[in-house]
């Protein structure tokens, strides 16, 4: 068995997950499948659980009992359902009751299929709570040399339970060598801006953070950034930025790169919870 599970799951929204099952014995009529979802990585709160027996499309509540087992919280429940010979797929959904305080929370999972009390595979996989949802609206796939501005889109919602009091924006740029990008990024040949109530303006070369944590990936010392767009929980917004080859690139094959990165400040450090964005080509 493996499970197959999403890349992002949100409080009150059902979120896909799969156990793929490979049976190399004959069909089985019942067999007893166990899901247990551990909160030891995640804050505490309820899970919503549905499936789907194999062979139907209609979906069933998944009872779930809580457990504490040595301070470690667990919800688990069984259900039945027919195994076919070979490849087959159980189709579960999966609905957090909480949300992330920090980066990297999942709810982990465990999957355990028995027949008469005969245990016949066990599988581990995880249900990654999501802090920051980037979702792009509009965005080109290249960047023209000497070419005019290409504009990208973005909205961009705030799930996790604290307030980001910023939103970094980064664009940046790397040479691609037989398929993968250098690790020395430049910007030297990159304009970038975007759009605010009073127009267009620059993204603006960073200023170091000594207090940040190895989670910024330290891009900043790469990138063109804006920084000044706060994002209170459960806010949205929608931004829109535009990128422009300056003329100065030498030939080659390039990549670009724009990274929205939400940031929660500690009492210590300035975290980075989420990263994710689009990537763009020169041509």
């Amino acid at each position: 068995m493996k499970i197959q599970s999403s890349s992002d799951y949100v409080m009150g929204e059902p979120g896909s997950l799969a156990v793929e099952v490979e049976n190399n014995d004959s069909k089985q009529k019942n067999v007893d499948v166990n899901l247990s979802f551990s909160l030891k990585h995640a804050p505490k709160g309820d899970v919503t659980v549905e499936y789907q027996g194999m062979g139907s499309s209609s979906w069933k509540d998944l009872r779930v009992s809580p457990k504490n087992t040595a301070g470690e919280e667990t919800l688990s429940g069984t259900f039945q359902t027919a195994l076919p010979s070979g490849s087959s797929t159980l189709k579960l959904r999966l609905t957090p009751g909480m949300r992330p305080t920090a980066s990297g929370q999942a709810i982990d999972i465990t999957a355990k299929m028995s027949n008469a009390k005969k245990s016949l595979a066990v599988a581990r996989g995880s249900a990654p709570l999501t802090n920051f949802q980037v979702k792009e609206e509009s965005g080109s796939e290249y960047v023209q040399r000497r070419g005019d501005w290409s504009e990208y889109e973005f909205s961009v919602n705030n799930r996790s339970a604290v307030d980001y009091p910023k939103i970094q924006v980064l664009a940046f740029l790397c040479e691609e060598v037989e398929g993968d990008c250098k690790a020395d990024e430049s910007t030297s040949a990159l304009s970038a801006q975007w759009k605010t109530v009073d127009g267009w303006k620059d993204l603006k070369n960073p200023l170091p953070e000594p207090t940040a944590t190895s989670d910024s990936e330290n891009l900043e010392d790469d990138a063109l950034l804006v920084t000044n767009i706060p994002l209170a929980r459960d806010g949205s917004e929608r931004l829109t930025f535009r990128i422009k080859e300056t003329g100065d690139l030498r030939k080659g094959e390039w990549q670009g790169e724009i990274q929205l990165l939400a940031r929660h400040k500690g009492d210590k450090s300035t975290t980075a919870l989420s990263s994710t964005g689009t990537t763009f080509r020169i041509k």
